[in-house]
């Protein structure tokens, strides 16, 4: 007889996490985005015991704008931030390609010695930019006693473009805890929360459709740096400072990945290319900033996500939770 596994409410998944682990410390991992932003909310209210703060990782390729909502929410609420950044770890030995043992790790060191990253290699970016500074942060923790978990807003079901490879919703992993206690919940589920508990993200999400925590590149698409160029000008410059960069100084192979997301390699350099375009109507519809032929998928992911806004809205009204918002 096939027996299907229970699907665990947040509460028994972090509770499972301090009975069975033994955990008395979360520490939230927070992007500002909706899944992670709702985690932080749900931690915070339902274990104030064990809640120690939020984690931001600083990427050193993040919108001003997120940095800044980040830290005004864990201000406005009263949560320790702790911010990490790849610098915060430093080289274990020294390597064939000139980088010495005890230099920091950084997004413009990557770039000079592998080029501008792409969806291939993107989980050993994140291992860089996210991974590492916040796997060094919680060994600092661990050996001042406490015993530590990450805890994220990871789910089953997620966007395509952050494909989820985590199976269990507690994993250990380099001597890290890891907690998703949204694991099993459902898109509409997690609207619902979001509404009833008032709750904001990151303003990227009305540029570009991501938090802005990390535009490494490596899932971007062209309209992407257009919407950089207009909206968020910094990492536009940063972008176009680093290709520069990697033309002077960067190694042989890092130089056949000259250019940022999923341009063509060609001999004009991504920033170039899109600063050559004259009518924001090549890459722009009038009406939403989404890439008119890039066919959809970013519209669809808007679209599925009005729905489900518009199903909890239903569900909250039917039961009198809120009165009619429509007009």
């Amino acid at each position: 007889m096939l027996v299907l596994k229970k699907e665990l409410e947040p509460e028994e998944i972090l509770q499972e996490a301090i009975d069975t682990y033994e955990i008395d410390s979360f520490y939230v991992a927070y992007s500002g985005g909706k899944d992670s932003g709702i985690v932080l909310n749900y931690v915070a209210k339902n274990f104030p015991k064990q809640f120690k703060g939020a984690i931001f990782c600083n990427t050193g390729i993040a919108t001003d704008a997120c940095v800044q909502f980040v830290r005004s929410v864990c201000k406005k609420n009263g949560y320790p931030l702790f911010e990490v950044k790849p610098s915060d770890v430093k080289r274990k030995k020294d390597n064939k390609y000139g980088r010495k043992k005890g230099e920091p790790f950084s997004f413009e060191d990557l770039v000079l010695q592998w080029g501008f990253p792409h969806h291939h290699i993107h989980d050993k970016i994140m291992g860089i930019l996210k991974h590492q500074p916040m796997r060094e942060f919680i060994k600092q923790k661990i050996k001042s006693g406490e015993k530590t978990a990450i805890i994220s807003g990871v789910r089953k079901k997620e966007s395509a473009r952050r494909t989820i490879k985590a199976k269990e919703y507690i994993f250990k992993q380099e001597g890290s805890f890891f907690v998703s206690p949204l694991f099993y919940k459902s898109n509409n589920w997690v609207m619902k929360y979001y509404i009833e508990n008032g709750l904001k993200r990151s303003p990227v999400y009305d540029t570009l459709h991501i938090s802005g925590d990390c535009l490494c590149g490596c899932f971007a698409e062209k309209s992407e740096l257009k919407l950089l160029q207009m909206f968020h000008p910094e990492v536009f410059n940063e972008i176009k400072r680093l290709e520069k960069k990697l033309m002077e100084e960067g190694r042989a192979f890092a130089k056949t990945n000259k250019t940022w997301g999923k341009f063509e390699r060609r001999s004009q350099s991504a920033t170039e290319n899109t600063e050559a375009q004259s009518q924001i109507e090549n890459f722009l519809c009038n009406d939403c900033f989404f890439d008119k032929n890039q066919g959809t998928k970013d519209t669809e992911r808007f679209n599925d996500e009005m729905e489900e806004v518009d199903i909890a809205l239903n569900e909250l009204m039917e039961a009198g939770v809120i009165e009619n918002v429509k007009t």
